[in-house]
């Protein structure tokens, strides 16, 4: 449980989208059909949704706005500038001196929150610095750690915006929860089941800060571009996830699979679908080899 600090926050957010749900600002279904399925071990759940029918996807890594405002099209004013997230109606506040918090749109989850940027140029292929972990801690902090953070960085790690942005979702009892929350504790270092994909885990002690953090990811993405064959110093397609005491990136190859698309969360066996067809999809060609193909086929013991 989280602190009293983090709880009367968490309160406060709910309230307010609850509100702006009900004034149709915010899309949420709060009775999705919930469909679960295992493979070898991994679990997977799949919640249809229409909360994100109209979810935008963009199509490459270079489709967004001319530099220096000069789009042919005037953006609204919702958007900052070398943005594509409108924020107008969505915004709840200062994380940081770089980084604001705003409602997600589309929600797979009550509440569903954006951490962006707050310099509109920067962009999700680009990996994650002190200032977005330290901005996701303080926010991960505030609300008692009862939630957790993940970045989908690029097209092929399933973003659909290209100002850059990491998301928050809440821990809820009647969900599947993120499977490394299962096999991360200080007194076990099992090995999760079925995991069909190269991943990167890193367990830590509570004691340590945003830095400490950091310069692990940054540890994390050596280790991925190995796996990817890339230099490290080219844009590394991942996901990834940081809670408590442990996170995890998975490197991407591909945003999308025989029709099927992918975030972190869908990668981790948490899949939000559109509709029934979306669901046909997924089913008809097995979702564990659609994760495996959206990564790199597991081939080794993966550390922590």
């Amino acid at each position: 449980m989280g602190s009293m600090v983090g709880q009367t926050l968490e309160a406060t957010i709910l309230a307010e989208f609850d509100r702006r749900r009900k004034e149709g600002v915010i899309f949420y279904d709060d009775n999705p059909e919930i469909q679960t399925y295992n493979f070898n071990g991994f679990q997977f759940e799949f919640a249809v949704t229409a909360a994100i029918s109209k979810k935008p996807y963009i199509k490459d890594n270079g489709d967004e706005p001319a530099p220096n405002g000069t789009t042919a099209a005037k953006r609204p004013p919702g958007y900052a500038p070398g943005s594509d997230i409108d924020i107008s109606g969505y915004e709840i506040g200062d994380v940081s001196p770089t980084h604001l918090w705003a409602f997600n749109k589309f929600c797979m989850y009550r509440p569903h929150l954006l951490l962006l940027t707050k310099d509109g140029y920067r962009r999700q292929y680009e990996p994650l610095d002190l200032d977005d972990i330290q901005s996701a801690w303080g926010a991960l902090e505030s609300l008692g750690w009862n939630y957790f953070m993940f970045f989908n960085c690029g097209k092929e790690g399933g973003c659909s915006r290209l100002h850059k942005h990491m998301q928050l979702t809440p821990y809820l009892k009647d969900r599947l929860a993120p499977w490394p929350e299962k096999v991360v504790t200080a007194a076990s270092a099992k090995k999760p089941a079925g995991v069909p994909y190269e991943y990167i885990l890193r367990r830590f002690d509570a004691d340590l800060g945003p830095k400490q953090i950091t310069d692990m990811y940054e540890g994390m993405m050596n280790e991925a571009a190995r796996i990817l064959g890339l230099d490290p110093t080219a844009h590394i397609p991942h996901n990834f996830m940081l809670a408590r005491n442990w996170m995890l990136v998975i490197p991407r190859t591909k945003a999308g699979y025989g029709g099927a698309y992918s975030n972190t969360l869908g990668m981790l066996g948490m899949v939000s679908v559109a509709n029934r067809d979306e669901l046909k999809c997924w089913m008809s060609q097995g979702p564990h080899k659609i994760i495996q193909e959206l990564g790199v086929a597991t081939s080794h013991t993966n550390g922590a």
